[in-house]
């Protein structure tokens, strides 16, 4: 049996530079949270181990940390804050809509 890579191989660089260019789009004083965190699902930034176009990168998720600090760093905001939890329906909704 052949163990098939599915990860998107990406380097610490690479994934600098995709929040480097959401921070830079998307200053977070200048941003609304929710469009903040929009523009970060949209840039697979969101969870960096989800599928492409499911708010991922298909990478591993050791990446995301890389992500959450430089959002921290920036003050932006955190999609794990209070508040911008969503339920598996209200994501389903959202999906749906878009």
């Amino acid at each position: 049996m052949v163990a098939v890579e599915t990860e998107n191989v990406l380097t610490d660089a690479d994934v600098s530079a995709l929040v480097g260019s959401l921070l830079e789009q998307y200053p977070p004083n200048k941003t609304k949270a929710v469009d903040f965190l929009g523009a970060q699902f949209d840039a697979g930034l969101a969870w960096v181990h989800f599928e492409v176009g499911n708010g991922g990168l298909g990478a591993s998720p050791k990446y995301q940390k890389i992500v959450n600090e430089a959002i921290a760093v920036a003050n932006g905001p955190s999609s794990y804050s209070v508040g911008y939890r969503l339920t598996e329906k209200e994501v389903s909704e959202i999906t749906f809509y878009r």
